[in-house]
């Protein structure tokens, strides 16, 4: 029974001090180490080689500078796309503009074409007239009438007509549309 009261004492010895003993132990180097700022498990009093402390730039954005020259360049990429975008922009406002304007231009041109054919359309029941007329009669009317206009009639008839009405017109009045004729 003694052998056993004295394994017992032996137990209670290393549950009560020997274990207790040993946190504490471990628990102290910890801590030393946390306030020295060394690593946590290092032995506190065994001198070791420090490194010099040097101030590191703390990044609070959590972007390294690879990532920031990126950013750099994807915004200056960003901005020169936005500047080709206005000038491409600018340019259709032009050539719509200009689409606009050779619209306009086209219709006016056909609005004065579809007159000028009224006028041509006019010119030729004119001249059949005058087709219809001897050279007698047509000669004394276009006497009266403006030179240009006279030059238009005869070009609508015939070069046997032109030249009986031209014979019978006045000579200087018939050099006059002549030379508008040619």
């Amino acid at each position: 029974m003694e052998k056993e009261n004295s394994r017992r004492g032996v137990q209670l010895l290393v549950a009560l001090v020997l274990i207790p003993a040993i946190f504490l132990l471990v628990g102290g180097i910890v801590v030393m180490n946390y306030a020295m700022d060394r690593p946590l498990l290092s032995v506190p009093f065994i001198e070791t080689k420090q490194e010099p402390v040097t101030e590191k730039s703390v990044n609070v954005t959590g972007i390294d500078s690879d990532a920031t020259n990126r950013l750099k360049v994807a915004n200056a990429e960003i901005e020169k796309l936005r500047n080709e975008n206005v000038e491409l922009t600018n340019e259709v406002k032009a050539r719509q503009e200009e689409v606009s304007r050779l619209i306009k231009e086209r219709d006016r041109l056909i609005a004065e074409l579809s007159s000028a054919a009224e006028v041509e359309a006019t010119t030729s029941d004119v001249s059949r007239v005058y087709e219809e007329m001897s050279a007698k009669q047509a000669a004394a009317i276009m006497n009266e009438l403006e030179s240009p206009q006279v030059a238009k009639l005869l070009k609508e008839l015939s070069p046997k007509q032109q030249a009986d009405i031209l014979g019978r017109m006045d000579a200087q009045r018939a050099a006059v549309v002549t030379q508008l004729l040619q």
